[in-house]
């Protein structure tokens, strides 16, 4: 596990007020509700609204600024203003969330890697050497709890908050890996069960240094951990998986992907866990996959439009691509699922991605809060809109919790039984 800071990609985590700061709380809630208000008055990418009455919205909203007691009943009124808008993308500080992610990341490594299966959070891997191996952590293993928290109720918590619906996987994630933040050294006790019906084990791992590859600072998103993983999974097939869309990977991956010859197979190509990054990646990868030029799809904004071009580069890959993608993808992972997809370049493995695809910035507000908020729509090259909807995978594949005790992971299994029938 190695995620840090990657929920700035799709939600805003901000700094809480003090209690104290409250004693005169109505300037405060009403600086932040006039700067949000205006922001999305000014930038929100349909002028129409949808249809809907901006200004009424805001003069509603505003009426109810009087009758708010304290920042946690003002964050919830500012999140229903913003649920009104009906998109992904759009965030504001939550004290309900902030507590649900308590914890900074300060450099130490669990060695395994978290999946959500249904309402379940289980080992999806272990590292060989790592922190959890030592502690006798084995893949498909069901967390239970971390801390002396029950996983059951972070979710409820988690339901209960801000999140919308579609993406509480991603959040479930992310609260749970928080609970495993530490610096090297730093003991975390966790609970772990084999099966469902098995009791459930303690166990404590000591957090070891990460030493991987870390993102650059991008804008308001700080340096963040982050994985490109290349290796070959017999057959000539060959198998690459990354957590960030980021400028740095690139060549890394252009590089692997030109390194396969005419013989091999297939590529698999694994964005579970992804939640996006820089939009435009999509096209870059998209480049090394085909050998002609087309239009991916269209970023619609305030003013004007953005096209998503794909042009084919030297070295493409042509042969069968499956690409695995679950309900943590989001954002320009779900921006690439869906043109391969829609193209019939590749096929899908896994199952439904979250639908928030939507490109956003962080706006910086008064008395340290932040809105996220989405600048642009999206449409794919057939007009379809990924928002909301999501992409479902031509083959609906369950992560298998049984396969996994055996060291397979289903997903990357069909997907490649599905590649060696194509050179049948």
């Amino acid at each position: 596990m190695g995620r840090c800071f990657k929920t700035w990609l799709i939600l805003v985590l901000a700094i809480a007020v003090p209690s104290c700061c409250w004693a005169s709380a109505s300037l405060v809630q009403r600086a932040v509700f006039q700067a949000v208000w205006q922001e999305i008055n000014a930038n929100y990418y349909d002028t129409d609204f949808g249809g809907k009455d901006w200004e009424a919205i805001g003069e509603r909203y505003r009426k109810r600024l009087s009758a708010i007691e304290g920042p946690t009943a003002f964050d919830q009124m500012m999140t229903e203003m913003l649920r009104e808008l009906g998109d992904s993308h759009f965030s504001i500080v939550s004290p309900v969330f902030n507590e649900l992610i308590p914890n900074v990341w300060e450099g130490g490594e669990t060695g395994m890697d978290l999946s959500v299966v249904g309402n379940r959070v289980i080992v999806h891997r272990v590292h060989l050497g790592g922190a959890a191996e030592l502690a006798g952590v084995q893949a498909g293993h069901e967390l239970v709890s971390v801390g002396g928290e029950r996983v059951w109720d972070l979710r409820k918590r988690i339901s209960e908050s801000v999140v919308y619906n579609n993406r509480i996987h991603y959040y479930l994630m992310e609260v749970v890996e928080n609970r495993f933040f530490g610096a090297p050294g730093d003991k975390v006790s966790f609970c772990l069960k084999a099966a469902r019906l098995t009791s459930a084990k303690k166990l404590t791992l000591k957090l070891q240094t990460y030493r991987g590859r870390m993102s650059s600072q991008l804008g308001n998103l700080e340096e963040s951990p982050m994985v490109l993983e290349s290796r070959s999974l017999g057959s000539n097939i060959h198998y690459l998986r990354f957590d960030l869309w980021f400028p740095s990977l690139m060549e890394e991956m252009r590089s692997v992907i030109r390194s396969m010859d005419r013989d091999s197979h297939g590529l698999i190509i694994d964005i579970r866990g992804n939640p996006g990054g820089i939009g435009l990646m999509a096209t870059g990868l998209a480049g090394m996959l085909v050998e002609n030029e087309y239009e991916m799809g269209r970023m619609r904004l305030r003013q004007g439009h953005l096209n998503y071009n794909v042009y084919p580069q030297s070295g493409a890959f042509l042969g069968p691509l499956a690409i695995l993608v679950d309900g943590t993808s989001i954002s320009t992972s779900e921006i690439f699922a869906a043109d391969m997809q829609e193209t019939g370049r590749a096929r899908l493995f896994g199952s439904r991605t979250a639908g928030a695809a939507l490109p956003s910035v962080l706006k910086k507000l008064p008395n340290n809060y932040y809105l996220q908020m989405a600048i642009a729509d999206y449409v794919t090259s057939r007009g379809n809109r990924i928002e909301k909807s999501g992409v479902t995978p031509d083959e609906v594949v369950a992560l298998s919790t049984s396969k996994l005790r055996q060291g397979e992971d289903s997903v990357i299994d069909a997907a490649r039984k599905w590649i060696l029938r194509q050179s049948d």
